[in-house]
């Protein structure tokens, strides 16, 4: 009995621990790579101190992340992430 308690705690516990190594994704209802390109690519521009630092991705992460949330995307961690989920710059 003891055996399978502590199976199943160690089983809660590793399933745990993957969620919150997963990476950040950013996904929104219906939304198309496209999309969240063209949105990701005004917020950076919007949150860079210069045009070069936003293609390079360098961005106020606050801001970049408010800029998007503004534009209804969501942003969550996944380890295995579904399919319309994209990366951002952070």
């Amino acid at each position: 009995m003891i055996r399978v308690v502590r199976s199943s705690v160690i089983t809660v516990l590793v399933a745990g621990g993957l969620v919150g190594c997963g990476k950040y994704y950013w996904t929104r209802p219906g939304g198309t790579y496209e999309q969240f390109d063209r949105d990701g690519t005004a917020c950076a521009r919007d949150t860079s101190p210069n045009p070069t630092a936003a293609s390079h991705g360098a961005v106020v992460a606050e801001a970049y992340r408010a800029c998007l949330t503004a534009r209804g995307w969501t942003r969550q961690p996944h380890a295995l992430p579904p399919p319309d989920a994209y990366r951002g710059f952070e």
